[in-house]
């Protein structure tokens, strides 16, 4: 009797011990191969083909230790199929919590566009990652005319105007099918979440244009970096608008060229377009990109201010701004422009 109960104390020793070291292992030990892989759960697996497959990959340490966690942990049946990021440097413990909660990786494709840019650096970056972005661009030029009464803020812009201006720059998730529509639609949903009541507000007791607003709006985005830039060049451009005197933006010879210059040529200023605002007075037709938050508030809230021109210091990218064209005139040989 008592040799019984020494071995039965014995093996309820070792297997207490066993469970304990299993438990230590998979709250503490970690996988050989450290670097982040892509791992499936398989629609159906068991326990046990999962704790084989993992240690294969060099993900776990130890098969024991995952399948005593699970069965512990009462998770035995709560794999979630899926695609998963895991590496060694995770605990059992912490890739067992992955698997069994579903915190898989989207497969959404991560798009940023960045403020200011236009419909065609949006379309080629789309394209880039495997998006439609020759239908993208072929609908920002011919928008399907139930959006005018989907999104309200379009109801008054031009009969053959295109999106451009109205494409929010931002980050975006689209799946991997995602159409041409769908994500113009998701974009111009922001942009609606984007144009709150202040600044539909602000801009109907103004008595001012959203489309016209858009379009200086871009045109203040591509000149300028800073808020407080902004908003007075906004002001300066809008005084421009009102005498009559041509904007003489390089930021519409950018986008009628392509090209970025610190200084454009006079040949390259005389260059016959609609859009090019030293030739001719007055907004250009359109948005010239799509600008962000800040620049369009600056539109809407600009800084008076006494000036009435600006150059940009080709070292420091610092705006200078003079009150008289002879002071513009002395600044830019000063800055070597």
């Amino acid at each position: 009797m008592r040799l019984f109960l020494i071995i039965a104390l014995a093996f309820s020793l070792l297997t207490f011990g066993g469970f304990s070291y299993l438990s230590f292992v998979a709250e503490h030990s970690h996988g050989i191969s450290r670097a982040e892989q892509r791992f499936e759960v398989r629609s159906g697996e068991d326990i046990f083909s999962l704790a084989r497959r993992l240690s294969d990959a060099e993900l776990i340490a130890s098969r024991p230790a995952l399948l005593w966690y699970l069965v512990r942990a009462g998770k035995t049946h709560n794999l979630v199929a899926g695609t998963y990021a895991l590496s060694g440097n995770l605990t059992i413990a912490e890739i067992a919590f992955m698997v069994t909660e579903g915190k898989i990786v989207s497969r959404d494709i991560r798009i940023t566009f960045p403020e200011g840019w236009n419909s065609r650096k949006m379309s080629e970056r789309l394209t880039t990652n495997g998006l439609p972005g020759a239908d993208f661009l072929s609908l920002v030029k011919a928008p399907k005319a139930d959006w005018r009464k989907q999104f309200d803020f379009l109801a008054d812009i031009p009969p053959n105007a295109s999106l451009e201006g109205f494409l929010f720059p931002d980050t975006y998730f689209f799946a991997p099918e995602a159409s041409a529509d769908t994500i113009i639609e998701k974009m111009l949903t922001n942009f609606g979440r984007k144009w709150d009541p202040t600044l539909r507000g602000a801009l109907t007791g103004q008595k001012r244009d959203l489309y016209a607003t858009l379009t200086l709006a871009s045109i203040v985005e591509n000149e300028v970096k800073s808020e407080t830039d902004r908003k007075i060049v906004a002001d300066i451009f809008l005084r421009r608008l009102a005498v009559g005197q041509a904007l003489q933006s390089c930021a519409t010879l950018q986008y009628i060229l392509g090209v970025d210059r610190t200084q454009y040529s006079y040949e390259e200023t005389r260059t016959e377009s609609p859009y090019n605002t030293y030739l001719y007075p007055g907004l250009p037709p359109g948005p010239i990109g799509n600008p962000g938050l800040v620049s369009l508030r600056a539109t809407i809230f600009p800084e008076s201010n006494p000036y009435f021109y600006f150059l940009s210091d080709p070292e420091t990218g610092k705006t200078i701004f003079s009150v008289t064209y002879e002071e513009h005139l002395k600044n830019k040989n000063l800055y070597g422009l």
